[in-house]
């Protein structure tokens, strides 16, 4: 019986292949787009899971209330970590992380390499997180100093294989001295916040390690703790306040929290100077889930749409096995297997769509998903189950509307399948279209937001510069003579010196501030440049003055911004003196506000020393440079740099290429945006076009009784469209409350956003109109457009 119900629904598939190819082309469209969307979910859901222990894990994360307002950062003191394993039972162990310097130089016969994603890490390291292993003793493999762990490319890329690669040497230079591989591992798992390619050993090339771990005063030491299993972690919570008053100094006001290893991807949008390089948005898995959802429903709407209206074709056959004795559940079972068929069909499709279109997905979410067993192995009975699901849930109301028509009706030539179907269609068609023009509304909204922020004054030049990273001590011994030596090229305009530039990626430094009366401390970065770096940058100097360069005079003052003045309630800065680490400084200049960091952030507090202070080295050149001689300018920069640093390879970047990282997660939801909007309007416009087509079918005779009373071909236009009209203007208002909601909230993630107006929203509604149009025209002036002798011949 059912090889019989499957044989036909091929059959009747075969037969109407027009009908068939719309439904299976939406259906092909809803399963590949979801399914590639769901991949994207289930990865990001998956972010440090897969780690044996991760629900016992958890970062120590520092909070500070010393400004205006509570900040986080991912970095705690070095002995917070051991410490906690002493006095607590609950925790089992503790690894610690550290970073100092930008990057890892080393050089293997004659080549320089340089790698930033590195850590110093405790041996303990890999009794907290699993990863997986090619050679070497995880236990062992970080005891001693002067020993390092890489990862397979580096392995492959240095030394052809693990194997190889195992007991060599990587001279890491004066500082680190010469290290031995001990260990290899496979690549960091993408959906681990923690990345790096190298690891090396405590407390290797650091002479004043000793003393820093022990140092409760400290920063800098990225801290995980790991509970035991019995571990009730809200009693241990309870206990941090004491922790805090036995060894902390009262004054330094510092606090923290536990944050459980699998909440870190997701909710660490507030935490600063973190290990994690990619922060996720919850908001945007559920973007892309309803994205992918609203493909699904779509592709099904299509099919019950054309399904309900191909019915009244299809009476004769229903009638003729009614009559021959064919039960209801029969008839039912008969058009949900059609349904299923063509959803398997469609899923059969999809697979090889999905294989063309995966690298493009990957550009697209910045993911590097693979086509194979193991990728898709895990999600295939998911898709089947979607599959089946969305061939039931496709054909449940035409079945059922199929078989509760009469045969004695249907055999007379009378046969409707009632006002509620035609409702139905018309309600249908209306879901479409207002999930069509959300998706619409939310890529008009995205792109507009992102442009906004492209275009917003910063509060000084972004483009035109090289930054070129300072990556050993030479270099920054020969500072000035460089900059001279950078200059002396046309294509290179200015030079200034820094320790961070506006825009870092780096962690920035962080120092405690007093007013000259206050007892209060307020946590502030800090940056530290030349005299020459506001004239680079364009940064405005609303009060005082810049630096002079005098080295004596210009270490004793500060620079500091309108954003700290006001935290410390300072009035007339100008002289006045503030405390910074125990030292006092000089107001010398108050800067204009500018945006050092995202727009996703207000503007911060921020002191500016001089290149040479106590707090911080100088790090970058910020060469400015002539726009139509860009190459030119990085070719000088080189062999500027090779000429003073042999030790080290250039590590440059243009800095707007660095804001542009800032706002990778946005670009991505505005992409999924315009390709979802695309594809859900595209999807909808086959039922339309379908749709106009049977009806108008049916409306044939009507069409040419209108014609030869004299209707024109604009009449008849408007005639048969103005239902599709008034449909997506309904649609249009159930849609724009939804998207304003939506879209309203996206929005207040930016400190800085544009203003949502009307255009927005009258643009979607006119280009869905102009759309909807366009899909059932053809089929209008077609239908219009035949000679009237034709159709009522037979009358």
């Amino acid at each position: 019986m059912f090889k019989n119900f499957i044989k036909i629904a091929i059959r009747n598939i075969t037969r109407n292949k027009a009908y068939s190819a719309i439904n299976i082309l939406g259906l092909t469209l809803g399963i590949t787009c979801s399914s590639l969307l769901f991949l994207f979910v289930i990865d990001e859901q998956g972010y440090d899971k897969f780690h044996e222990n991760a629900d016992n894990i958890y970062r120590v994360v520092e909070i500070d209330s010393t400004g205006d307002e509570t900040r986080y950062f991912g970095q705690t003191t070095p002995p917070v970590g051991p410490t906690m394993v002493e006095d607590y039972e609950e925790v089992k162990n503790y690894v610690r992380l550290f970073q100092f310097g930008g990057h890892i130089n080393f050089e293997k016969e004659g080549t320089k390499y340089a790698e930033r994603n590195y850590y110093f890490a405790d041996s303990r390291l890999f009794e907290v997180f699993d990863f997986e292993w090619v050679m070497g003793d995880p236990s062992t493999a970080l005891s001693e100093p002067n020993t390092t762990v890489i990862d397979e490319d580096w392995a492959v890329r240095l030394f052809g294989s693990p194997e190889k690669a195992m007991g060599q040497e990587m001279d890491a230079g004066e500082r680190m001295g010469v290290n031995y591989v001990t260990g290899v591992i496979k690549p960091v798992p993408q959906n681990s916040h923690l990345q790096f390619k190298i690891l090396v050993s405590l407390p290797t090339g650091m002479d004043f390690f000793p003393e820093y771990v022990n140092n409760w005063s400290t920063y800098g030491a990225y801290t995980y703790v790991q509970l035991d299993e019995q571990a009730n972690f809200e009693s241990l919570e309870e206990k941090v306040p004491d922790f805090i008053a036995s060894h902390f100094d009262p004054e330094d006001n510092r606090n923290f929290y536990l944050q459980p290893l699998t909440d870190i991807h997701f909710n660490s949008k507030q935490v600063e100077f973190g290990t994690d390089q990619s922060k996720g948005e919850k908001a945007y898995i559920y973007i892309f889930i309803a994205v992918g959802i609203f493909m699904l429903l779509i592709a099904c709407i299509n099919y019950m749409n054309l399904a309900t209206a191909k019915s009244l074709h299809r009476g004769k056959e229903i009638g003729m096995r009614k009559v021959s004795g064919a039960l209801r559940h029969q008839l039912i079972i008969q058009f949900l297997s059609e349904s299923v068929v063509m959803s398997l069909l469609s899923l059969a499709l999809s697979v090889g769509l999905v294989d063309l279109l995966l690298p493009y997905f990957n550009n697209l979410t910045d993911k590097q998903f693979m086509f194979n067993t193991e990728t898709f192995g895990g999600i295939f009975s998911l898709l089947f189950l979607i599959t089946i699901i969305v061939g039931i849930i496709s054909g449940l109301y035409p079945a059922f509307l199929m078989s509760k028509l009469k045969p004695a009706n249907i055999l007379k030539g009378s046969m409707s399948t009632g006002r509620g179907s035609v409702m139905l269609r018309k309600v249908l068609v209306i879901t479409q279209f207002t999930l069509s023009i959300v998706m619409i509304i939310a890529t008009i909204v995205a792109s507009n937001q992102l442009s906004y922020i492209q275009n917003q004054s910063l509060g000084f030049d972004k483009d035109q510069l090289i930054i070129v990273d300072i990556n050993s001590g030479q270099t920054r011994a020969r500072a000035e003579t460089m900059v001279t030596e950078f200059q002396n090229s046309p294509y290179i305009e200015k030079v200034s010196v820094s320790s961070r530039v506006p825009g870092e990626w780096k962690n920035l430094a962080q120092v405690y501030v007093k007013g000259e009366n206050s007892n209060d401390s307020l946590r502030s970065n800090y940056m530290g440049f030349d005299e020459r770096m506001l004239d680079v940058y364009n940064i405005e100097l609303v009060a005082g003055e810049n630096f002079s360069g005098n080295n004596t005079t210009d270490s004793l003052q500060v620079l500091v911004n309108e954003s700290l003045v006001r935290s410390l309630d300072i009035k007339e800065p100008i002289g006045k003196l503030i405390s910074i680490g125990g030292g006092d400084y000089k107001i010398a200049g108050v800067l204009k506000n500018f945006n050092f960091q995202s727009l996703h952030n207000e503007i911060a507090p921020l002191v500016v020393g001089y290149q040479y202070n106590a707090f911080q080295q100088i790090d970058y050149f910020s060469l400015k440079f002539d726009p139509e001689h860009a190459q030119e300018a990085v070719a000088h920069a080189s062999s500027v740099h090779d000429q003073f640093d042999a030790s080290t390879p250039i590590e440059y970047h243009f800095l707007d290429d660095q804001w542009a990282l800032f706002y990778t997660n946005d670009r991505r939801a505005s992409n999924v945006f315009a390709v979802g909007a695309s594809i859900t309007i595209f999807i909808a416009c086959l039922g339309l076009f379908g749709l106009a087509s049977f009806i108008i079918q049916k409306r044939t005779k009507e069409i040419g009784v209108r014609k030869v009373l004299g209707a024109s071909l604009g009449d008849l236009f408007l005639l048969l469209s103005k239902t599709f009209v008034y449909q997506v203007c309904i649609a249009f208002l159930i849609a724009t409350p939804l998207a304003w909601y939506f879209m309203n909230d996206w929005l207040d993630s930016f400190a800085y956003r544009f203003s949502l107006g009307v255009t927005e929203f009258l643009i979607a509604g006119v280009v869905a109109l102009v759309i909807a149009l366009a899909s059932v025209s053809y089929r209008v002036f077609k239908a219009a457009r035949v000679n009237p002798a034709n159709t009522l011949k037979d009358e």
